[in-house]
C-alpha cells in the first residue's frame, strides 16, 4: 500500500499545520506533495522533505523503514511545518545561494516547525559538541560566501573534509536560537523572511 496506508494520518497533520500557521500568518497557495522515494528520506525517521520553489513542498516516504509509523505519527507535523517555511522563505528573493544563507534558512525553518507544533527541535539542530561547534563554525565562517558551495559535505557530512553529519543543521539553528534569545519579543515566524546577514 505504501504511502496510501497513511492517507488519514497524513491529511490530519497537514490541516493541523496549515490551521496553526494561517493564524499567524498567510500561507497562500502551496501543493504539499507526499510520495514513496526512500532515497531521500533520513534513515532514522523514514521520512524527508524537500521544497525547490515558493509553491511545492516534497514529502518523501520509505514505506519499508522500520520507524516510518513511528514517524507519521511524531515527526510528519514537524516536518511539513519546517517545509512550509522553506516555501514562504522563497518569496522574498535571494541575492546569492551561500552557505550562510542556507545554514540560516535551515535554522528558521526548524525554528518555525518547533513554534507550530510545539514539538522537541529535530536530531539534526543538536548533533555537534560545544566545542566541535566551535571548531565547524570557524571553519564556515570561511566558505560562508562561497558560490557554488559545498552543499553536502555541510549538510550531510563528508569523512574525507572531516565534516560530521548535520554540522549546518545545527550551526544554522543555533546561530538563529542565539539572535530570538536576545530578542525576546520575536518569534520564528516574524522573520522567515529576513536577510541571513541578521544572525551572525
Amino acid at each position: 500500500m505504501g504511502v496510501k496506508k497513511y492517507k488519514k494520518e497524513i491529511e490530519l497533520a497537514v490541516a493541523n499545520v496549515v490551521n496553526s500557521i494561517e493564524k499567524i500568518l498567510p500561507i497562500g497557495d502551496i501543493d504539499v506533495v507526499f510520495y514513496d522515494n526512500p532515497e531521500f528520506t533520513i534513515r532514522e525517521l523514514g521520512i524527508g522533505g524537500f521544497t525547490p520553489i515558493a509553491n511545492t513542498v516534497f514529502i518523501y516516504f520509505d514505506p519499508r523503514n522500520p520507524n516510518l509509523e513511528k514517524s507519521i505519527k511524531k515527526d510528519i507535523e514537524y516536518t511539513i511545518a519546517h517545509e512550509i517555511n522553506h516555501a514562504i522563505r522563497f518569496r522574498t528573493p535571494i541575492e546569492k545561494e551561500t552557505l550562510l544563507e542556507a545554514a540560516i534558512s535551515e535554522g528558521l525553518a526548524d525554528h518555525f516547525a518547533v513554534q507550530i507544533t510545539g514539538s522537541e527541535a529535530a536530531e539534526w539542530t543538536r548533533s555537534l559538541s560545544e566545542e566541535k561547534e566551535k571548531e565547524m563554525l570557524e571553519r564556515m565562517r570561511v566558505e560562508w560566501d562561497n558560490v557554488p558551495y559545498d552543499h553536502n559535505s555541510w549538510f550531510y557530512g563528508s569523512e574525507t573534509k572531516d565534516i560530521p553529519r548535520w554540522a549546518a543543521y545545527t550551526i544554522g539553528f543555533n546561530l538563529v536560537k542565539r539572535y530570538l534569545e536576545s530578542h525576546s519579543e520575536i518569534k520564528a515566524s516574524d522573520i522567515i523572511s529576513s536577510d541571513a546577514s541578521l544572525f551572525v
